[in-house]
């Protein structure tokens, strides 16, 4: 008895060193401290298969299930470390200048999963003319200033600072996701001309790579592991499987210039619709406009900037003088404002009538009543913030919902015609009474305009107009452009309607443009059902798909208007011996596809649809029906859906086939078999059992899965060692399922697209059978192979996750920890709140101690 006590006094002090904690996807697990328990078998398989629901919302109450890859799993210490740039400041403010105190300050991060030191050298390497001296501010707690060119640095956000000693110092222990602040002092030497720049680097690694294996260097930045002391909390017994690790970065500012904090605003500009009118003239065109405003939270120009909120500047509204955060839009040359132009809560909308290529926005007259804008008519519209509601826009923050609608009256004639629009910005740095003014011009991802060489801001106002069309374009509509300086116009080409045109695309939209911005790749997304249990590497049959797709006559004459299938631009990408029906009342017409040649054979007996009669600026629906073959892959393992381009043409020779020269117009009907991803990793955590194998920790090396019935292998990480997990007991498992909407995301305007809804994750331990048995007493040693570490479950977005216990796991309870079913988690359910959209990861992660 004696000794069995001494035993769980031993094992109570290992516990205590238990790190159940893991830095993933920005989220930040709590320390827990796990119940006793006698080992598990060694050679026991846990292994852990996730599935999951959720539905389209196109077509509500059908579920479309997803299953993911089996992975059987352990854990161990890692050590991280980032360093950041986080600002300049000069400490004799104004403009850098020759003998100038400098202060460039870094932020040192622990992205491990273990409390860890930092050690700090009592360096920095600098380039240009400046040295690391001169004296910081006397260290918290002293009045005796420190040597000229000591580093300084804080645990507690910057509140308290401790000297660098010669020689580098080690930190007190760092927590996970904790920061350490570090300050350098910076002197400009004499002979630094203005332009000079004068870069300080904190670390010392290639590129200024981040979180590296340390190669030892002079000036090393980097983790120092504390001693496995069991009565230090969280702190994991061991050496990091990882090493040691190290980091560095460089910021600059150059001589002349204000090392300032600064609101880093962005102004983007998209064009969300268009109407043509009257199709055989240009004075009736609508185009809308989306705008947006982003105020950057780190300095994306890497100028040691301090970001900061956007507050006002001083316009003219209503005859006097306010200070505001204006948002403007010269309307394009040739256009008139359509209607009201809408602002998000907490904006108003402004008008002003000045010649808006001779008078910039800053210094218009803006009026709240249009009807009262200098010479009567709006040629400029603005967006200015109500200071009784918002007074600034916080740095990380994106205003969206300012709309602007414009018709093309001025526009004669029937000449192909350029519409050239650009929005801009403008405000100054909040708390900042010296700031300048700050602008940027929409159609790009570069705050502020600011010179992405020289780091300069600029100094002129661009009035935002263009009669004619810039070489500065932003083509994708998308604000990619490249000119980061001056902005990039967004330009539509507007033409008149022929006798003979087309359009098609999705129900409704048959003017929907596509990813080019045209109207021949517009498409619409659907799901097949996907059955209960299809395990990634299946295949399937997948029961046929509907579509309903618009044709516009968009010509000035009647037409007849014939539609078939084509091949897609791959031929592969649809499977052989896919069937497409195409129906219009009570005409169909049945094609089957052959992928090796690329064409589409029409069945005996039928004949294309064709729609005649089709009056000038009508629009008819039409169906398609898309049934792919027996053996289709998951679009969930391929990462795509299956596309069928369809056709509309005027059939000039009534032959039934598109030939060269008709006039034509292509819609995409496109089948995913299933379209939300679950992709299960693992990692193997020390917990309070043994060192970790090697690479058993990372997440990418998780072991590659072979489907038991179609014999494929799913490989989570392709191109990534393959590193078996053998948990031992006193370990931590930490599964991860990383689900992802792979279906095509919005691009371009009217295109039908695959939200995830009511996404449901399972994680049901007691399964026995589909990879499912961590809740379960496999060895039949009266406790349950794996218990449950409190507060581990966690999804990277918001939902609500739900527990679990019991065999079955009907009992809902509260997040706890045991041994045995009913006193442990066995079932996770994670419903994720919103829509998941394509394009977009999230993950769900927990963690389970080997007994």
């Amino acid at each position: 008895m004696i000794k069995q006590n001494k035993s769980v006094n031993n094992q109570h002090q290992h516990y205590r060193s238990l790190v159940a904690t893991a830095l993933l996807t920005s989220s930040l697990f709590q320390f827990v401290a796990p119940v006793l328990a006698d080992g598990t078998a060694g050679g026991q398989a846990i292994s852990n298969t996730a599935t999951a629901t959720y539905e389209d919302p196109n077509a509500p109450g059908t579920t479309i299930n997803a299953t993911s890859n089996t992975v059987t799993v352990t854990v161990a210490e890692v050590a991280g470390i980032t360093v950041t740039a986080s600002g300049v400041t000069d400490n004799n403010g104004g403009s850098v200048a020759v003998g100038d105190l400098l202060t460039y300050t870094y932020t040192l991060t622990n992205v491990g999963n273990d409390p860890t030191k930092f050690h700090i050298p009592n360096q920095a390497t600098t380039t240009g003319p400046g040295t690391v001296s001169g004296q910081l501010p006397p260290p918290t707690g002293s009045t005796t200033a420190p040597p000229s060119g000591t580093l300084q640095y804080s645990t507690d956000g910057g509140a308290t600072w401790t000297n660098v000693t010669a020689g580098g110092v080690d930190t007190p222990s760092i927590p996970v996701s904790g920061t350490v602040l570090v300050r350098v002092p910076v002197t400009v030497q004499t002979g630094a001309q203005s332009g000079d720049v004068i870069k300080v680097t904190l670390g010392n690694t290639p590129g200024d790579a981040q979180n590296q294996l340390r190669n030892p260097d002079g000036g090393d930045v980097y983790t120092v592991d504390n001693p496995d002391n069991p009565l230090v909390p969280g702190e994991v017994i061991g050496a990091p499987v990882n090493g040691t690790r190290e980091a560095s970065i460089t910021q600059q500012i150059q001589v002349g210039n204000t090392a300032k904090t600064v609101a880093l605003a962005t102004i983007l500009k998209t064009r969300t619709a268009y109407n043509p009118g009257n199709t055989s003239v240009l004075n009736d065109d609508v185009l809308t406009y989306g705008l947006s405003l982003r105020v950057e939270s780190n300095d994306v120009t890497n100028r040691g900037l301090t970001p900061a909120a956007l507050a006002g500047t001083s316009i003219n509204v209503d005859g006097s003088a306010v200070t505001r955060i204006l948002v403007s839009d010269a309307l394009p040359a040739s256009t008139t404002l359509n209607g009201t132009p809408t602002a998000p809560p907490g904006w108003i909308v402004v008008y002003a009538g000045e010649d808006p290529a001779t008078t910039t926005a800053d210094q218009a007259l803006w009026k709240t009543d249009k009807t009262q804008v200098t010479g009567g008519t709006v040629r400029r519209v603005g967006f200015i913030n109500n200071p009784s509601s918002i007074s600034t826009v916080a740095t990380g923050t994106t205003v969206t919902g300012f709309t602007v609608q414009v018709t093309t009256t001025g526009i004669t004639g029937t000449t192909t015609t350029n519409v050239n629009n650009i929005a801009q910005v403008f405000g100054r740095t909040a708390g900042d009474a010296s700031s300048p003014l700050l602008f940027d011009d929409s159609g790009d991802q570069n705050p502020d305009n600011i010179n992405p060489t020289t780091g300069a801001f600029p100094t002129t106002v661009d009035p935002g107009y263009y009669a004619t069309t810039p070489a500065n374009t932003d083509t994708g509509n998308n604000n990619q452009g490249t000119a980061s300086v001056t902005g990039n116009v967004n330009v539509y080409t507007i033409s008149t309607a022929t006798a003979n045109s087309v359009l098609n695309g999705p129900n409704g939209a048959p003017d929907a443009t596509g990813p080019s911005g045209l109207t021949n790749d517009d498409f619409t997304n659907k799901s097949a059902f996907v059955p209960p249990n299809t395990a990634p590497g299946s295949t399937l049959d997948p029961q046929s798909v509907g579509f309903t797709n618009t044709i516009k006559n968009n010509g000035t004459a009647p037409n007849d208007i014939t539609i078939v299938p084509t091949a897609p631009a791959t031929a592969t990408d649809l499977p052989n011996g896919t069937k497409v029906t195409v129906t219009y009342n009570n005409q169909s017409a049945v094609y089957t596809y052959d992928s090796t040649t690329g064409a589409f054979t029409i069945a005996t007996g039928n004949t294309p649809i064709k729609i005649s009669g089709v009056a000038p600026g009508a629009s008819v629906n039409y169906g398609l029906e898309v049934d792919l073959p027996a053996g289709t892959k998951l679009s969930t393992d391929i990462g795509k859906g299956f596309p069928v381009p369809i056709t509309a043409f005027i059939d000039s020779n009534n032959n039934g086939v598109v030939d060269s020269g008709e006039v034509k117009n292509i819609s995409i009907d496109r089948v995913y078999t299933g379209f939300l991803q679950l992709m299960k990793v693992s990692r193997v955590l020390q917990g309070t059992g043994p060192a970790v194998g090697a690479n058993q920790g990372d997440f990418e090396s998780t072991p590659a899965y072979t489907n038991p019935v179609t014999s494929t292998v799913i490989d989570p990480n392709p191109g990534i060692a393959d590193v078996p997990r053998n948990p031992a007991p006193g370990n931590i498992i930490e599964y991860q399922i990383r689900y992802k909407n792979i279906s095509d995301a919005q691009a371009g305007t009217g295109n039908v697209i695959l939200n995830a809804n009511k996404v449901v994750i399972t994680e049901d331990g007691t399964l026995g059978s589909g990879g499912n048995n961590w809740a379960l007493d496999n060895d039949n040693n009266t406790q349950i192979d794996t218990s449950n570490i409190v507060g581990s479950a966690k999804d990277s977005g918001a939902s609500t996750i739900q527990f679990f216990s019991g065999n079955p796991a009907t009992t809902s309870g509260i997040d706890q920890t045991g041994t045995t079913v009913n006193t442990d988690i066995t079932k996770y359910v994670d419903t994720a709140t919103g829509q998941v959209a394509p394009g977009i990861q999230r993950t769900f992660t927990f963690q389970r101690k080997v007994n």
